[in-house]
Order: C-alpha cells, then sequence, then structure tokens
C-alpha cells in the first residue's frame, strides 16, 4: 500500500519549515479571471413572485493576480477528558502568513505555498476564518475548523511544473478517457429521433 500524501503549507523561500495539516482536505477550490455578475440584495416582481436581478459591479480580479485557491482544513486535539491540547498552537502557525497589520502599506505580504502531491500553489494569505467546534471542560479550543484563501500565481502553471519535476523534467500527458456506453435501463435518453 502506498504511504498517505500529507498537505502542507510553507514559505517557498524557506521549504524545509513546512507545517502539514493534521487531515488532508476533501475540496479545493480554485477560480481566475473576471466576475461581473452579483446578486446581492436586488429583487424584482417577475409575474410569479420575486427573481434576483444581477448587479454590474466592477471587476473582483484583477490580470495580474487573477487566481484564488480556497481551502478548508480540519484540526483536533482531544483525545480525552485528561488528555488535550490547545487547537490554536496548531492553526496559528498558518496566520503568521498573514501580513502584518501594522498598517505600513510599503511592506510586501509573506508569501505562502500549499502543496499537496502535485499541486503546489503560491501566493499571499488574502484571510483566515477559524470556526472553534467543540472545547474541553475548562474552555480550551480542541478542535477547529480553518478556512483560507491564498491568491496568487496560476494554479495550472504550478502544476504543469511540479509534474514535470517529479517526472525527472519529462512532460506528462494526460490520457483521454474511453467514452463507456451508457448503461442499457437508459440508452433511450442518448437516441435521436427518428422522423
Amino acid at each position: 500500500m502506498a504511504d498517505l500524501e500529507k498537505a502542507f503549507i510553507c514559505d517557498p523561500d524557506k521549504p524545509n519549515k513546512k507545517y502539514y495539516v493534521q487531515f488532508n482536505p476533501n475540496t479545493l477550490e480554485y477560480s481566475a479571471g473576471r466576475s461581473q455578475d452579483s446578486y446581492q440584495g436586488v429583487s424584482v416582481p417577475d409575474g410569479q413572485g420575486f427573481a434576483r436581478e444581477p448587479q454590474m459591479q466592477s471587476p473582483l480580479l484583477s490580470p495580474p493576480e487573477g487566481s484564488l485557491l480556497s481551502v478548508k482544513l480540519f484540526y483536533h486535539t482531544y483525545t480525552g477528558p485528561e488528555n488535550f491540547s490547545d487547537v490554536r498552537a496548531k492553526i496559528y502557525n498558518i496566520r503568521a502568513f498573514l501580513p502584518s497589520g501594522k498598517g505600513n502599506s510599503n511592506v510586501s505580504s509573506p508569501r505562502i505555498q500549499f502543496s499537496w502531491g502535485t499541486l503546489t500553489y503560491v501566493g499571499t494569505l488574502e484571510s483566515f476564518h477559524v470556526s472553534y467546534q467543540m472545547f474541553a471542560h475548562d474552555g480550551t479550543p480542541v478542535q477547529a475548523e480553518v478556512s483560507i484563501a491564498i491568491r496568487g500565481e496560476d494554479l495550472d502553471v504550478s502544476a504543469q511544473s511540479n509534474n514535470q519535476a517529479q517526472s525527472g523534467g519529462k512532460k506528462l500527458e494526460l490520457e483521454a478517457a474511453e467514452e463507456a456506453p451508457p448503461p442499457d435501463d437508459i440508452i433511450w435518453l442518448f437516441q435521436e429521433e427518428e422522423e
């Protein structure tokens, strides 16, 4: 059986100091480009009740920083009433990648790298949100869900260079998936009507 690959976060300039996630995420959300439509707030009558009417807004993402990776991470440190630790010790390593709140706009944000398997994403930590979900008898937080958003380089470029590095510089080609015929009980959905 193959070893389990753990996701980790690190400073891309100091890749030896890695903060491994406790549980690998089950979903990664990636977005790129410009978003023009917003469905926030405006309702108009449409004859059958109210429908949302899009509001045009200025572009949310600009081309130089046009991609965002959002990840939810789960941490749990409770194993019994006398055997637990404060979950914040694990998650504040990630929080340290947030830009300094000192108000100096000339200070650049620290870079952060999220890596898991063949996926590597480098950028700056745009948001850090924690939901504490379980507490020990003395109020110590022992379970948390951490949502982070990293704005940075194009994910596809990172994946391609990472795949090439893992394959010794050879370009990896994705094999075309063969189309399987539909099951017999729904074959009629795929048949063309005869005239």
